[in-house]
């Protein structure tokens, strides 16, 4: 899959790009406009006029892109699930985790990492896609399912190496994913998204104890 990146700009001047390419970054601006403007504001009272002059497009180019508001954040949050999907793969191909602990305080720090690098994906996933309404709550299901299918892959690599036995029910990757995001989402709004590395040991032994560790290897 091709994903844009989210601070994509047309080049100035003549730039021979092809329609669908300046669609695509046209997108991306306003990807990028609509994450800034509601770290900055909140997602109701962002406006189609405060995204097209952030992002520097025409009330036409907008339209003829997305529907309304609230489509171009679903599409900004599908590209979101994508880019951080991509980025825990990255990291967990880098660090090579051998022992399932290893990857699951892997997966936490990487997860917690892209959250701090950009304060805005943050607020979107964990604070603003819960006010925007019931038409977003399947995307954001499905970020929450990106995190818990690595938390089921730690646990399956426990299982095949004998460490613990499974499989375990589904409600208890809910749960846990839960409890991560709502620890995740009190951080940012009491602490601020630079205090989040703070919060993985914590996390960590939260979700080895859920997961079945035992006592004294969770900690």
């Amino acid at each position: 899959m091709n994903v844009p990146t989210l601070d994509e700009r047309l080049p100035r001047g003549p730039h021979g790009l092809t329609r669908a390419e300046v669609a695509q970054s046209q997108r991306g601006r306003l990807y990028v406009a609509m994450l800034d403007a509601i770290a900055e504001r909140g997602y109701h009272p962002v406006t189609v006029a405060d995204l097209v002059a952030r992002a520097k497009v025409s009330r036409r180019t907008f339209y003829e892109l997305f529907d309304s508001k609230e489509s171009c954040f679903a599409a900004g949050f599908e590209t979101i699930v994508e880019i951080l999907r991509l980025r825990l793969t990255d990291a967990i191909k880098a660090a090579a985790p051998q022992d399932w602990r290893q990857l699951v305080r892997t997966s936490l720090t990487a997860y917690l990492d892209v959250l701090v690098d950009d304060p805005a994906i943050a607020r979107a996933v964990h604070v603003e896609a819960l006010i925007a309404g019931p038409e977003l709550a399947g995307y954001r299901r499905r970020m929450m399912s990106v995190f818990a299918d690595r938390m089921r892959a730690a646990h399956d690599l426990a299982v095949q190496s004998g460490q613990l036995t499974g499989p375990l029910p589904d409600d208890v990757f809910d749960f846990l994913i839960g409890g991560l995001d709502d620890r995740i989402r009190d951080c940012l709004q009491t602490r601020g998204p630079a205090a989040l590395p703070e919060l993985e040991p914590t996390l960590s032994f939260i979700a080895l104890t859920l997961l079945g560790a035992p006592p004294h290897s969770a900690a």
